[in-house]
């Protein structure tokens, strides 16, 4: 599943999404623009604060 960027206003629903779609153990984490790229929230067209993604990933057997 791709991250899912969030402003202030977002995150309880990014969060919720995040839970709800899949993600073993969805982790908040600051978000931190890299190369100007532009990225909105995922909800609005606010700049992101947060970022929520999956740090963890499944054994291999």
């Amino acid at each position: 599943m791709n991250p899912i960027y969030s402003c202030q206003e977002h995150i309880e629903e990014a969060l919720d999404d995040a839970v709800y779609g899949g993600f073993e153990l969805p982790v908040m984490e600051q978000f931190e623009p890299v190369d100007n790229k532009i990225i909105k929230c995922d909800y609005c067209k606010s700049q992101p604060i947060y970022i929520v993604v999956n740090k963890c990933t499944p054994t291999k057997s």
